[in-house]
């Protein structure tokens, strides 16, 4: 029999895209399933604590932890099935069979989790397969491309459309807790602790989602009403800097992860009142996070 599956959907001021996720979850060919959301939003995205999708799948809706981290690990503690499906608040699903193309995996033991395809804005369109050999863990959680067309092994995880069997994310820890704030670099961090660990991970293009990139709520940086400070903003990726950055891609990642991403945003650039605040909090995170990184595990590689 096919492993039951819980579908974890963390969601913050998306109700309108929230929406569509589930209304496309629930014209899925049914399955073993559970939905877990955690609505951490000011106003909640839906009504209630339970209901159920036209396909029979139930879903529980949990209304914390604060954090998009903290919330995916308390709603895999939660969660009553064997495969933890992470996915966006922002995804369509088309396949009907969607939820099996993931389960199907799980028949080789030896798999431990799963990376599904990402279709993205504007075109929605797969590309052609990404064979890259890539030189190191980082490089392959880095910069392997979600929208190859080929099945292969991988060392590369993305929650907006990713699976893990429970007893492997049990294993190493979960996400780790130490990524806070606006959380960008915890699946890459999961996928790289996965890969030490010597489990295998697979990138299957069958189970495919298209991404709408939503640009309000989540943990979109160039929504200036969502509230995270200027240290949340960029503590997680100088966690991901420190951990597991190989020295040959440093100088690439500040500027493609941490300047162009969190300092040279179009508001920013033309505000530079913004500046002092911004590169204040950016310095506290970086001297935060290389403390603790020193002071607590595995080294770039």
């Amino acid at each position: 029999m096919a492993p039951g599956v819980s579908i974890i959907i963390p969601t913050y001021r998306r109700p309108e895209p929230l929406r569509d996720t589930l209304a496309d979850l629930g014209r899925l060919k049914p399955a073993r399933a559970e939905v877990l959301i955690v609505d951490q939003s000011p106003v909640a995205c839906i009504e209630g604590d339970r209901l159920t999708l036209p396909n029979g799948i139930p879903v529980r809706i949990l209304r914390r932890p604060p954090g998009v981290v903290a919330a995916r690990n308390y709603a895999a503690v939660e969660a009553r099935h064997e495969v933890l499906l992470f996915l966006d608040d922002d995804v369509r699903i088309a396949d009907p069979a969607f939820l099996d193309r993931h389960l199907e995996n799980y028949a080789d033991p030896a798999i431990a989790a799963v990376c599904g395809q990402e279709l993205n804005v504007p075109d929605f369109a797969p590309e052609p397969p990404d064979r890259s050999r890539f030189a190191s863990l980082y490089e392959a959680a880095e910069f392997f491309n979600r929208r190859s067309s080929e099945r292969r092994d991988v060392a590369h995880l993305s929650t907006c459309n990713c699976s893990v069997r429970k007893s492997a994310f049990d294993q190493v820890g979960g996400f780790d807790p130490i990524f806070t704030g606006n959380s960008y670099g915890d699946d890459t961090d999961l996928a790289i602790r996965i890969a030490q660990g010597g489990m295998r991970i697979v990138f299957d293009p069958k189970a495919s989602v298209r991404h709408l990139h939503w640009q309000a709520g989540g943990l979109r940086l160039s929504d200036s009403t969502n509230a995270a400070s200027e240290f949340d903003k960029h503590f997680s990726s100088w966690l991901v800097y420190y951990r597991h950055v190989p020295p040959r891609w440093r100088r690439w990642f500040l500027w493609h992860r941490i300047l162009r991403r969190r300092l040279l945003l179009r508001r920013n650039v033309f505000r530079l009142h913004r500046w002092p605040a911004i590169l204040s909090g950016m310095f506290a995170s970086r001297v935060a996070a290389r403390k603790l990184i020193r002071g607590s595990g595995p080294s770039a590689g």
